[in-house]
């Protein structure tokens, strides 16, 4: 899954498939590390797919695995 880097507290998956919308994380390098450890990620592009998302699909930085 691309990850760019949008501001040093800010990320991106960009839209892709049928995400709606991107994902935008919000963490820091140390946090982003961790973040990549589960499928917090795949949560946030699968969120990105939801009928009447807006914008963007947020990730806060207390992100964790789990819906």
């Amino acid at each position: 899954m691309e990850l760019k880097k949008i501001s040093e507290n800010e990320w991106e998956i960009p839209k892709s498939g049928g995400m709606k919308v991107p994902a935008r994380i919000f963490a820091s390098d140390k946090l982003i590390a961790k973040i990549k450890q589960d499928r917090t990620l795949m949560q946030a592009a699968n969120v990105a797919h939801l009928q009447g998302i807006q914008k963007f699909s947020f990730v806060m930085p207390d992100a964790h695995e789990g819906y």
